[in-house]
């Protein structure tokens, strides 16, 4: 049997779901090869509030919410001995808590309602790309065989990478991580302080973490040193029993809990391809990159990741000369959010490095270091592709506005404006950025803030938060915090300076 569509996305998970509904909602047909539930679908999955923005742009927002999630409000922290760290999501618009296996149903509904056509049950074996597109062969349960072919493929097979292994993804070979993981009802239920918190605790050979699913039950996991073959005679249900054993504030939640359902482990070890993308391919999710699970940013970073694949080649089917440069987009913002995550995972491994002084601890943080930038400057906006400016520059430009009586801003004097890819609508194109001679490459974005506008409008005002309502007046309105951020950003990459008092 043979089938033809304009994009075979291969596999069903938030990534493969987000591209096959935005390009489905444009009117594309689309194959979304959805293989049987694997039994680590009985993850919990975190996520959180800023979510919600992407899935809004999907129309998915509606559909979350009313599928009875549990609320995620926020995030308790035991962190190399500290004291707990109680961290509340700021405003009235909570995350969610929901295992992988609902998630994926709800999200597959939805790309079937938008018009993609699911292959139930059927898994992509092989693809071969020939001068009329791709060729995926796929077996179905039961052992019929079907090729798809379509001119783009999405790979969205996570950790299996059917394509990505073949593009060069890498493993990083410095650590190799195993999650033990299990569901636990609870005597007694939740307590009101903790219901709808993530928790996490180091120890001195792993992390624990844990999610609440709903009122009375909860996901404990276990992130030790290993592999899936290296495995002990013993029970992982035992092995995770043990780990949890050795966390001061995770353990005594489980005093007195039932188990839900057999423990299973995972593989959770890093990765990254060495291109994201090509004419006529695109890996997007885990199976391009794999992130660690302590930023419990894994579905948010899937479903942008899976959103902007459909954006690249939504792009490239409607004007054909944007293909190579929606790619490029594409494989520079993808390896900047692995990038990104892994310098912000650093800083907590270095603590925990510093306390226990184990090979656990000391392994990850070289390596996390390393993966992220030596030398590379305060992470960027994962929403937003711009080049990271030095925290340190970024600091002291913010100093120096609060020391000064008045802004007294005005244009750098390298500032120059140059046509680089981005995002408008649902489409890549070639947009206004700021440069400099520090940032000769351009920037737009900072914490969601358009440079564009604030550098034109800060020289007139000589009050911050005048400035600040100003943007507000011509840009989409933007917290302080953020607009701060922003403005001290353009001071540091040479945007603005201020002028003689």
């Amino acid at each position: 049997m043979t089938a033809s569509y304009d994009v075979a996305i291969l596999g069903a998970g938030p990534a493969g779901c987000a591209a096959a509904t935005l390009l489905s909602q444009h009117g594309h047909s689309v194959a979304l090869v959805r293989p049987r539930t694997p039994p680590a679908a009985k993850l919990a999955e975190s996520v959180p509030p800023s979510a919600r923005r992407i899935l809004d742009e999907l129309a998915l927002l509606t559909t979350v919410e009313t599928a009875g999630v549990h609320p995620s409000r926020g995030n308790s922290v035991w962190w190399s001995g500290r004291d707990v760290r109680h961290e509340t999501f700021a405003g009235d618009q909570p995350g969610f808590y929901v295992d992988r296996a609902s998630l994926e149903a709800l999200l597959t509904d939805a790309a079937a309602g938008a018009g993609a056509t699911v292959w139930e049950r059927t898994t992509a074996r092989s693809a071969d790309q020939t001068e009329d597109g791709w060729r995926v062969h796929c077996e179905t349960e039961g052992r019929t065989r079907t090729e798809l072919r379509a001119p783009w493929v999405i790979d969205c097979t996570g950790r299996h990478g059917l394509l990505a292994r073949s593009e060069g993804r890498m493993p990083d070979r410095s650590t190799s991580t195993l999650a033990l993981v299990q569901w636990w009802r609870l005597r007694g239920g939740q307590s009101t302080e903790l219901a709808h918190h993530t928790l996490v605790e180091s120890y001195a050979d792993g992390w624990a973490w844990s999610v609440p699913l709903d009122a009375e039950v909860r996901c404990f996991a276990a992130m030790i040193e290993g592999h899936p073959t290296e495995q002990s005679s013993r029970t992982v249900e035992s092995m995770l029993r043990a780990e949890l054993a050795k966390t001061c504030h995770v353990a005594p939640i489980l005093e007195g809990a039932t188990p839900e359902g057999e423990a299973f482990a995972c593989p959770a070890s890093l990765y990254t391809a060495k291109r994201f993308g090509r004419p006529g391919l695109l890996l997007a999710g885990d199976a391009g990159s794999f992130i660690d699970p302590l930023s419990s940013f894994g579905v948010k970073k899937a479903l942008f990741s899976g959103w902007l694949a459909g954006i690249v080649a939504h792009t490239a089917m409607v004007d054909s000369t944007m293909t190579d440069t929606a790619v490029r987009f594409f494989d520079r913002r993808e390896a900047d959010v692995y990038r990104t995550y892994r310098k912000l995972s650093a800083d907590f491994f270095e603590v925990a490095a510093s306390t226990y002084g184990t090979p656990y601890w000391e392994k990850r943080a070289v390596a996390a270091r390393r993966a992220g930038g030596e030398d590379a400057g305060a992470p960027s906006d994962p929403d937003r592709l711009a080049p990271a400016v030095p925290e340190a520059e970024v600091r002291r430009a913010f100093d120096a506005i609060r020391s000064r009586m008045a802004l007294n801003a005005r244009p750098g004097s390298t500032l120059r404006s140059i046509r680089q890819p981005g995002i408008d609508g649902h489409l890549i194109v070639l947009e206004e950025h700021l440069a400099s001679r520090a940032y000769p490459e351009g920037m737009r974005y900072v914490r969601g803030v358009d440079l564009r506008p604030l550098v034109a409008v800060a020289p007139d005002h000589a009050d911050v938060p005048e400035a600040w309502a100003a943007y507000n007046r011509v840009a989409p309105p933007v917290t302080l915090p953020d607009y701060l951020t922003a403005l001290a950003t353009a001071f540091a990459a040479g945007f603005l300076e201020h002028s003689r008092d």
